[in-house]
């Protein structure tokens, strides 16, 4: 679908634009964050997923991949999104024994469940394998692990957006990334129920992935502005 790549192509720009505050140091946890996620978006899209997957073996270790890139992701995004909006509440429940726990434990049960499928011959998403109960758990317990950094995080960015104190564009930023979580939140539920969401079953994750490297773009471009603002202000002091 063509939401699949325009998700692609922001993430890869997320990426791209973070790459000069490499040179001093800024910005290198959400730098590897984006390019995590824009590598997992790829393996999202059937020619790039295919041509993957046959580089290793044509047994859907790619679709492997792309789950534990979106672990990474998430718990990276988790810990320096809590960070950004003060919320140390947030950080514990995502970054402490807790969270850590979830982790370790969703990464088990991956492992478990991809091991334990039959997954001969490529299919993107595992598609061809829906009918496995193997496989189902393994898609379940993958979802699982991301409804729960984004639900840890919705009520921060949600409160962030409502700062008079910030910059509009930090406030709208902050908003865009609120949507994105909460949006991740419904899609996870919605999924724990018998509902058939035909094309919102790509519709809601990837409007979530736009919705929030969209807020991450604005969140730096504010930090860079704010940066400007304040060496204009000391050369005029």
């Amino acid at each position: 679908m063509t939401i699949q790549w325009a998700a692609l192509g922001l993430c890869a720009a997320g990426s791209a634009i973070r790459i000069p505050g490499l040179r001093d140091a800024r910005g290198r946890t959400m730098f590897l964050a984006l390019v995590l996620l824009t590598f997992a978006v790829g393996l999202s899209i059937d020619p790039l997923y295919r041509a993957m997957d046959a580089v290793l073996g044509g047994v859907n270790v790619a679709n492997l991949l792309l789950r534990m890139a979106l672990y990474a992701v998430f718990l990276l995004f988790g810990i320096r999104m809590a960070a950004a909006f003060g919320s140390m509440r947030a950080r514990r429940l995502i970054a402490g024994p807790f969270g850590l726990s979830i982790l370790a434990l969703t990464v088990a049960a991956t492992l478990h469940f991809f091991v334990s499928s039959e997954l001969e011959g490529s299919s993107t998403g595992l598609h061809a394998f829906a009918g496995q109960d193997t496989v189902q758990q393994y898609a379940a317990v993958g979802r699982l692990y991301p409804g729960y950094v984004a639900a840890c995080l919705v009520i921060p960015a949600a409160l962030a957006a409502f700062d008079r104190h910030a910059r509009i564009i930090h406030r709208v930023a902050c908003a865009l990334v609120a949507s994105g979580y909460s949006l991740v939140v419904v899609f996870v539920l919605l999924r724990l129920t018998a509902l058939d969401l035909m094309y919102w079953d790509v519709l809601l994750p990837f409007s979530a992935i736009l919705l929030t490297v969209l807020g991450l773009c604005l969140i730096r471009a504010s930090h860079v502005i704010g940066r400007r603002s304040a060496s204009a202000a000391n050369r005029l002091a």
